[in-house]
């Protein structure tokens, strides 16, 4: 029987050998390193997808906060990682921005195992601090246009919202002077302290502040130009005439490159399972993100095609190097 090896023993239990293989996944504790601090949108979605996956595969799963360099150092600790499953990224495709701008020189699609691709339905809100004196997007537009480069938009360089504020600069002819705020979580605490004016800010995370009297949203921009059905009482950015500004972003899950195939089918099928859970369903839907599993072969088109379109966009912004 021994001579017959594994790849016959395989085949003749109906398995390919890639899928007999993946079984020993996973052989420990699995991290999952998150390129964002604690407290943010991709955060939160990372710990309720990833206490639910513990339960799932029955072996500890460890969010890894890692928000240095914009994502390059957790994307290398996993790039540079076997490629047995044990090391993960999950991120959102504003890392795809983030190496068209010449942020990250490793490519996400090339030099990355696509893993999953969750499609978020939600929005990016533009937002201030409640005291601000500017009630909508026109006033906070015609602002930076009567002084121009004082009005500060907060942004992480290099990244989705870095995007987002290019868009809606080249829609509006605005004047802003953009500033590196970092993470969702420290711009909502620049936006409260005044150390900046607006900011983009993932709508979702926004809202808890806005329903506590803290911060105004003046409008939402997603991937398509309607209203995010999550936050209905708040215009889209192109609603009011901005078409450019439409961007939208998913999550991915990626691994190391030359992963095995029977393995990320595996991955892949256990994170669509958590996805598929009611409490985790209901949950997100709380945080009003929420998230669409898709197939390995789905995945890997979308962020494939998500990468094209975002080296466009770079290029028609003047922003890759």
């Amino acid at each position: 029987m021994a001579a017959l090896g594994a790849t016959a023993l395989a085949l003749g239990f109906g398995l390919t050998p890639a899928t007999a293989e993946a079984q020993d996944w996973p052989s420990g504790a699995v991290q999952l390193l998150v390129p964002a601090k604690a407290g943010g949108g991709t955060d939160a979605g990372a710990r309720i997808i990833s206490a639910q996956l513990q339960e799932q595969i029955g072996e500890g799963v460890v969010v890894v906060n890692s928000p240095g360099g914009g994502g390059a150092v957790a994307a290398e600790q996993v790039r540079t990682a076997d490629p047995d499953g044990q090391t993960l990224l999950y991120y959102h495709t504003g890392f795809l921005s983030t190496y068209h701008t010449g942020g990250y020189d490793h490519s996400p699609v090339e030099e990355f195992t696509t893993i999953a691709t969750f499609p978020v339905g939600g929005s990016f809100a533009l937002a201030v601090d409640a005291d601000s004196p500017y009630q909508s997007v026109d006033e906070l537009i015609a602002a930076t246009k009567e002084t121009p480069d004082k009005v500060t938009l907060g942004v992480q360089f290099r990244s989705g919202s870095h995007f987002m504020a290019g868009l809606l600069t080249k829609a509006s002819d605005a004047q802003f002077r953009m500033v590196e705020a970092g993470s969702d979580a420290d711009k909502l605490v620049q936006l409260q302290g005044g150390q900046i004016d607006a900011a983009f800010v993932n709508t979702p995370g926004t809202l808890q502040y806005v329903e506590n009297g803290d911060l105004r949203i003046l409008a939402t921009i997603a991937g398509n130009p309607e209203r995010d059905p999550g936050a209905p009482d708040f215009p889209s950015l192109h609603e009011l005439g901005y078409e450019e500004a439409v961007y939208g972003l998913d999550f991915i899950v990626l691994g190391p490159a030359g992963m095995d195939a029977g393995l990320v089918e595996q991955i892949n099928e256990a994170f669509a399972a958590v996805l598929g859970n009611a409490d985790v369903t209901e949950k997100l839907a709380q945080m009003r993100m929420p998230i669409s599993p898709m197939g390995v072969a789905e995945s890997q088109a979308r962020i494939a095609s998500s990468s094209e379109a975002v080296k466009a966009t770079a290029e028609m912004l003047g922003l890759t190097n």
